[in-house]
């Protein structure tokens, strides 16, 4: 390859841990929050659009909650205070190059004091935050982040105990290598930001963002067709879990987003409590799933839903969002 690094540096800053089963949304919420912009996983989810991405492998893979075109939460995620570059490319057999651009343009950044976000950089397939590097590696914190004192949640920075550095050719990644980029403050118009979101939550309801993998199942209906593929016993057992781990958290998200919105629009408000209503009973019905997971891999998914009766809980999701989506878009010609 002939490129060699040397040197260390990190950035001066105090990052709160990036705990969500989103990655996207617990790494970008941190490093918004670390450059002074008041926000949390809610603001985050709901503004860039992830709150209301639904987005079903056809047999349960755990690749479901992050294959489709991250491009489109980027306008959202802006819209929260700084200027956001996305590097997103395929990975191929002449990807090496690719790997070393793209770290010494996060190198780049780092030594400018900003911190960066990027696809796999830690133990597994998600997105990370970099806040450093150590000659060939990134620096990272991750939702796998040591941040527990005495039972107090505390903010982690390059002094706490590190993770292990990631190599820049060994990023655990799918697909693709991305990279987000967070550069200068912005002053966007929140109103018409706002309305946005509202606007780019029903099409990606209604699964008419174009952003979507046609191989996949989207939008609200996604959840019937999630208690078809149990049924059906076509479900993987990991992925299965970790989806209704990821879309128990969004749709937690999304009535939360909807409840403020509420609150700032008082003209659409009855229209985007009810969004919320329904979302939280969504979110009521995953939280149930949740508690009933098996709990060890080899379980006979198709018989857990049949008596758990799964599929009724499903179907009652899917409507739920899609009365959701109805809702918001009878907000969104009031806002």
């Amino acid at each position: 390859m002939g490129v060699q690094w040397a040197g260390e540096k990190v950035v001066d800053v105090k990052l709160l841990p990036p705990w969500s089963w989103v990655s996207y949304v617990g790494a970008v919420t941190s490093v918004l929050r670390s450059r002074g912009i008041e926000c949390d996983f809610t603001e985050v989810a709901g503004m860039s659009g992830y709150a209301f991405i639904i987005n079903i492998h056809p047999e349960l893979f755990p690749v479901g909650p992050v294959a489709f075109d991250w491009e489109v939460l980027v306008e959202g995620t802006q819209a929260l205070g700084l200027t956001v570059e996305m590097i997103a490319v395929e990975r191929g057999e002449d990807e090496q190059e690719l790997l070393v651009e793209l770290f010494e343009r996060v190198r780049a950044e780092v030594d400018a004091g900003r911190c960066c976000v990027v696809w796999g950089a830690g133990a597994g397939p998600e997105f990370g935050i970099v806040y450093g590097y150590r000659e060939d590696c990134y620096l990272v914190r991750s939702s796998r982040s040591c941040g527990r004192r005495e039972g107090e949640i505390i903010p982690l920075g390059p002094e706490e105990k590190q993770e292990e550095p990631v190599r820049f050719d060994r990023l655990q990644t799918t697909g693709r290598l991305a990279a987000l980029f967070f550069t200068t403050p912005i002053k966007p118009d929140r109103e018409r930001q706002e309305r946005q979101a509202v606007s780019r939550a029903v099409k990606l309801l209604r699964g008419q963002q174009a952003c979507f993998d046609p191989d996949y199942y989207y939008g609200a209906s996604a959840f019937r067709t999630w208690a078809d593929v149990l049924e059906k016993g076509k479900a993987d057992f990991l992925g299965n879990a970790y989806s209704v781990m990821c879309y128990w958290e969004l749709q937690m998200f999304a009535a939360g987003f909807c409840q403020r919105l509420a609150k700032r629009w008082s003209k659409a408000a009855e229209q985007l409590n009810q969004a919320a209503e329904l979302f939280h009973h969504s979110f009521g019905n995953l939280d149930c799933l949740k508690k009933t997971l098996p709990g060890a891999a080899g379980v006979d998914l198709k018989k857990w839903a049949a008596s758990s009766k799964i599929s009724h809980l499903f179907q009652e999701c899917a409507a739920d969002n899609e009365k959701a989506a109805a809702a918001l878009e009878r907000a969104l010609a009031l806002m």
